[in-house]
This record gives C-alpha cells, structure tokens and sequence, in this order.
C-alpha cells in the first residue's frame, strides 16, 4: 500500500457521492491523519484550506468503497476446477425442460462438493489469494468471507481489507462439530488480518442438526463471535425443514451419509424454526433470506439481524426472488454479497447492484441499492463507525470510479447503479493510503 501524505490533503472530483447526503458536483473531500476532516464542494474548501495539498481526480466520482457482506472468496478458482474435472463425473447440473427448482439447487451443491472436494491445499490458497485481490480492483473495501480451510489462514494476513472472516461449521455429528470449534478457537487468539476480524459461520439448518446448531451459536455467544448463516434460501430449505422430506433428505443427506433424525420444525419455516430457539441474535447476518413470508421478515426484524441479498446467485440456482420492497418497508437492514464464483460470474459488487437493479425492477430506488452496496454492508459487518460513508470523523476509506458519459448529477446515482462493468475503478483508499 501507498503511505498516506502526512499534510492536509483535499481529494477532488467531478462528482462526490457521500451515501448519506445529496452527490456533491465539483466535490472535494478534506482528509487529515487519514480521516474525513469535512466533504463539501471544491471551491469552498479550498479557500478554508489554501494550505492543503491537492489531489485532483479530474472527471471521476468519489464515494466509499464497496462491502461485499457475503462471499466465498476461497472459491475463486472454481470455473477452472470444474472446467478440469473429468466431464462425466463431475459436469455441472443440467436445468431439464420443465425444472424441478429443489432438485436443481441440491444437484448444485453436490457438484460443487464433488470438484471442491480433489483441490488441494495449495490451490485453495492461490484461490483465496486471487479473490482477495480481485476484491479490491472491483473496489471492495470490506468482505464477509466464508472461510473452510482453516490451513490457508495466512492468505489473510497482507490483505488491507477491512470486514469479518466467518469460519464454516456444518455436521450432524456432535463429537465432529466440537473438533471443528475446537480448531476454529485456536484461530480465534488472533486477527485474521491486519484489519479483519473473525466471526463464524453455521452452514445452514439444514446441514446442522438442532444439537450442533446449538453447539455453535453457543461457541459463538462464549467467543462474542458475529454468526453468518445461509438462510432461507431454497424451496428445498423449507420443504425440509417443516417435513424432513425432499430433495435434501433424499440426495443431499443420502450423498453425505447423514442420519435423518430430528430436524424436522413441523409448521415452522427456516427463518422461525431459527429464531424460536433465539439461535439467531441481534448483529447476525441471514444471507439470501428468498423464501420468506410477512411473519418471517418481522421475525428478522426483531431479532436485529441484517438480510445479505445476493441476486445473481438467486437467478444462477432458480430459488426465487429476496421480497426486497417488504424488507425495506418492514426497516429490516439490507446488504449484498457477491455469493462465490460457483454461482455468481464476478466478485464486483458493482455488477451485483446493476443486475439487481434490472432484476428487482423498481422495487428499490437507486440511493437503496447504493446504500446496501455501501453503508448497509458496512452495518452488517459491524465496521459502520468507520467506513461506508463519507463524513466527518470517518477514516479515509474510499473508491475513485470513471464513466465512459459522465451524467448530470440528478441521474448521477441511477447511472452508476446501472452501469455494472461500465464502472471502472481507478483508486481504492483504505484508511488514508491507496490500496
């Protein structure tokens, strides 16, 4: 990374967009000790400050950088892998003319187990290395990254990005989920990052029985570790959780040679079948949160938690659409996660807002889909008292984008939700110094 200037700096731009205010046209941010001093326009500013030393960026916008609040970045890789394991035994599922949507998403995860399951070690790390970098070209500033292989750890440690790594726990095995927590701990006497911290994962419910899903959140609540969980995100899901019946039931434990046994909520959908036991708490993430009801969301609401939208991955797997306009309106917290590349084409959460832009159709004004990307994402990871904004008091911490017609600035935030891989990220700031 770039030290910082130690004097005064005033970064100029075309257009400032703080999240929390109006865009600000011939804007200029003052930073000082690597932290927003004040925003506002250029001319301003700089007859306050003739002693600051100016950046100019010209014809570009400034804004925070983006939160990517759930990713497999470990996954990276996953197009090659798969495009090299023998085609018969391991090709992608196949969508049959009229699909069954459960059966879809299952022979999903067990292709996706199959390839992960002959890379080795070094790969994954190589893996997890190149998402970490592609992360930041996209401008991502903080992940929430679904971390498995505890042993490649180190690809963290020369990373500048902020946000949380949540170590993965799934099983139906009690004495098989204590030895994961037990190792996990270990991990857990120090960051896995300059400026990341852990959290952990619980697969899901229905790859935890309720014992070991127990186990977890009660590991999570004696380390005060931040839980991320897939939640509700297939018809599959629901269907086993309230019967124990269906396609996970019949391929899913069948292929890992689980017992089916009491995990069954009749009556209960996935999101109260969680919350009934109080599992999930508040500052935990539900990430998909598709196949939900008007009880379920309030449900969500009151526990605090925030909702990871991740539509590209959605559409990938044909489990449905997040109710997007009822989160909003029930005040429930929204982000967006990239999900891996087993689902998803990229890691840009840029990509991630244009295709949700067009997809959810309305249902969310563009200043929505900017705060998700940016300050809603930074709340979810618990880093919002430092960045996902542009203010006063908040570390340095933004991303510098062009576009190839730069619009006027009413239509400058619908342009930059729409544009996609349109935006091109010039410069990433983390805490005062380029990334």
């Amino acid at each position: 990374m770039t030290a910082s200037p130690r004097r005064p700096t005033l970064y100029r731009c075309r257009f400032l967009l703080p999240i929390t205010a109006p865009p600000i046209e011939d804007g200029a941010m003052l930073v000082e000790a690597d932290r927003v001093n004040l925003v506002g326009t250029y001319n301003e500013l700089a007859a306050a400050h003739p002693e600051a030393v100016v950046v100019d960026f010209g014809e570009s916008i400034l804004l925070p950088p983006m939160v990517n609040a759930h990713t497999h970045l470990e996954l990276s890789h996953f197009a090659d892998w798969a495009a090299a394991a023998k085609p018969k035994t391991l090709q992608a599922p196949k969508t049959p003319q009229a699909p069954d949507v459960s059966q879809k998403f299952v022979d999903w995860i067990l292709w996706l187990v199959r390839v992960r399951r002959n890379i080795g070690e070094v790969e994954l790390q190589a893996s997890l290395a190149d998402g970490l970098r592609k992360s930041l070209s996209a401008g991502t500033g903080a992940v929430g990254d679904i971390f498995t292989t505890l042993s490649a750890v180190n690809a963290y440690q020369s990373s500048p990005l902020r946000g949380r790594i949540f170590a993965e726990v799934l099983g139906q095995d009690p004495s098989v989920v204590g030895d994961r927590l037990a190792a996990i701990g270990a991990l857990c006497l120090h960051p896995p990052g300059a400026d990341l911290n852990w959290g952990l994962s619980p697969h899901a419910p229905y790859t935890l029985s309720p014992a070991t899903m127990n186990q977890v959140f009660a590991f999570a609540d004696l380390k005060s570790l931040q839980c991320s969980i897939h939640l509700a995100e297939s018809k599959a899901e629901t269907d086993f959780m309230q019967n124990g019946t269906g396609m996970i039931a019949d391929k899913l434990f069948a292929a890992a040679r689980w017992k089916l046994s009491a995990n069954a909520a009749p009556g209960c959908s996935p999101v109260s079948a969680l919350c009934r036991q109080g599992r999930l708490r508040p500052g935990d993430l539900a990430v998909h949160g598709v196949q939900v009801d008007a009880a379920d969301i309030e449900q969500l609401k009151q526990t605090g938690c925030s909702v990871v939208l991740c539509p590209r991955s959605n559409a990938t797997l044909d489990v449905g659409k997040a109710p997007v306009a009822t989160y909003l309106n029930a005040g429930v917290p929204l982000a967006l996660g990239t999900d891996s590349l087993a689902s998803s084409s990229s890691l840009s959460v840029w990509d991630e807002m244009a295709f949700a832009m067009d997809w959810f159709a309305g249902e969310a004004e563009p200043c929505d889909w900017l705060e998700m990307a940016t300050l809603g994402g930074a709340k979810a990871l618990g880093i919002h008292d430092r960045m996902g904004q542009l203010a006063t008091g908040y570390e340095a911490s933004f991303q510098v984008v062009t576009l190839a017609d730069m619009p006027v600035v009413d239509e400058l935030e619908e342009t930059l939700c729409t544009s996609g891989r349109d935006v091109e990220v010039t410069h990433l700031y983390l805490g005062g110094c380029q990334a």
